[in-house]
């Protein structure tokens, strides 16, 4: 594609009084195209676009020079502007280069939450298991968004976040206690199997919200937790033994089904 094409394209991608349609066939256009300065553009244009949409099809097209674009996402990271660590974190997390951990764990303690929130994807999709001490440091911090994206993240590292989040079900604070048990719930069977036992003694705990986020965990686990659900089902909590109870309603009436 000759310049003056892509001057044109970019031009395209600054005017934002349309429905974005335009600006989308542009970027992703851009995407496809090779030539010097286009990966600085491209991140320059992210930094600035208001329509979410357009914003995705940048992101890919960035993704697609992602090498070019490497210094300058990884400046952004450390900018006075949020909208702009938040951006260079969205596209760091898509790109999933595992030298960029270093580079992105930092932003998960980030003051801003929509930038925190983007960059516990981005740690766990760069660092791996080396994110697990990073994102369980965020345990039982944030409102329900950021738990929720913790949660999320935490289930990407699979069965390497387990030992961690075991670990957390024993902290002094009934809201990281909490916040682990809802994050091996949410991750699940088989992966989470292993903290059944752990999960079980949780759901004895001193705190009603941590017995019952416990029990609900377990429901979420493999036929591991057959056992322990049933004991759990004679808790002297009500509210755990219902909510046990119900799980192995549930269960026999699947094994039922299956049989």
């Amino acid at each position: 594609m000759n310049t003056q094409n892509i001057e044109n394209l970019f031009r395209i991608l600054s005017v934002h009084d349309d429905d974005g349609t335009s600006r989308r066939h542009a970027a992703l256009t851009l995407g496809s195209t090779r030539g010097e300065g286009i990966a600085e553009r491209l991140v320059e244009a992210i930094a600035a676009e208001p329509d979410a949409h357009v914003r995705e099809d940048l992101t890919w097209a960035i993704v697609q020079h992602a090498e070019a674009a490497e210094p300058h996402l990884l400046d952004m990271l450390t900018s006075d502007d949020h909208n702009r660590r938040f951006t260079a974190a969205h596209v760091l997390s898509k790109v999933g280069n595992p030298d960029h951990f270093e580079h992105v764990a930092p932003l998960v303690a980030d003051e801003q939450k929509d930038v925190a929130l983007k960059a516990y994807r981005a740690a766990a999709n760069t660092g791996g298991s080396r994110a697990v001490d990073v994102l369980a440091a965020r345990l039982g911090d944030g409102d329900d968004w950021q738990r929720d994206a913790l949660s999320t993240a935490m289930s990407t590292l699979g069965a390497d976040a387990v030992p961690a989040l075991v670990q957390a079900l024993s902290d002094g604070d009934a809201g990281v206690r909490e916040h682990a048990a809802e994050a091996l719930g949410h991750m699940g069977g088989p992966e989470a199997d292993g903290a059944a036992e752990a999960l079980e003694k949780s759901a004895t705990d001193s705190e009603a919200a941590v017995r019952l986020m416990a029990v609900s965990a377990l429901g979420q686990l493999g036929f591991v937790a057959d056992e322990p659900l049933r004991r759990l089902s004679s808790s002297e909590d009500t509210t755990v033994a219902a909510v046990a109870k119900r799980f192995v309603a549930e269960r026999e009436a699947a094994d039922s089904a299956a049989g």
